[in-house]
């Protein structure tokens, strides 16, 4: 009868012997603690601290007598208060991560790897949220910008923003500010922002895009795995985005 309820009340933090015992009494409506213990199997000592625990946190209910009953409270009114304080632990958590003074930073001339298809969204949604002052976007593949054009496009409005290419025409139903390489920037497009040094067997690059002097992302896949690297605080990168945008040709 409780088999398939258990898992599910011991993922809301209660357990084994506690999510037996409460299935069975919600099966029982109203039940004395042997007839929990012999219904439910969970041993005969644990029992009553059991029934008191869960009575404390007002899930179930006790009758006094000789012996007393116990009963089950209004289900609804129960998961709803349980729903609540979830909630509100989530908030308060969240609240006092955020209010954190130490803020962990990257050691100097680092980066870190992420081979997770969230992490990498997480990353780039992060990053084009935050932006204050200026992007540049060295694109390999125009599909990157056509499968971000809606949340990239707002951002032509907000702050400088570069697209960087080799061949301009691969992109000439992209309406962004594209600016076709030249110089040394055709030089840094031809060379693989992530090489086998770095992440041996990518084969396939499609950007690498720096924000506001200070955080640089490169994206690049083999076979159906997607992976990044990400580094910020680095004071190249700061650097390159500069030195980029001075070579790019006028508008």
């Amino acid at each position: 009868m409780t088999a398939e309820i258990v898992p599910g009340l011991r993922a809301l933090g209660m357990n084994e012997y506690e999510a037996s015992v409460y299935s069975t009494l919600v099966g029982l409506q109203k039940a004395t603690a042997r007839d929990i213990h012999e219904v439910s199997g969970v041993p005969r000592g644990r029992i009553y601290e059991i029934l008191n625990d869960l009575a404390r946190r007002g899930f179930i209910g006790v009758e006094e007598g000789s012996p007393s009953s116990y009963y089950v409270l209004d289900i609804d009114v129960a998961f709803d208060r349980l729903k609540d304080d979830y909630v509100r632990s989530l908030d308060e958590t969240r609240e006092a991560l955020k209010s954190l003074s130490v803020k962990p930073r990257l050691p100097p001339d680092s980066f870190f790897i992420l081979r997770s298809g969230w992490a990498i969204e997480n990353h780039i949604s992060s990053l084009f949220r935050r932006v204050k002052r200026s992007m540049v976007i060295l694109c390999y593949n125009p599909e990157f910008l056509r499968r971000y054009y809606t949340i990239i496009k707002p951002l032509e409005r907000k702050i400088d923003l570069y697209v960087v290419v080799r061949r301009r025409e691969e992109y000439a139903d992209i309406r962004l500010p594209i600016y076709e390489a030249r110089g040394t920037v055709i030089e840094l497009l031809d060379a693989r922002p992530v090489n086998g040094s770095v992440m041996e067997g990518l084969r396939r690059d499609e950007c690498a895009i720096l924000v506001d002097g200070r955080d640089f992302l490169a994206i690049t896949t083999a076979g159906s795995g997607r992976h990044a690297v990400i580094g910020s605080d680095m004071p190249i990168i700061g650097y390159l985005q500069k030195t980029i945008v001075e070579r790019l040709p006028r508008a």
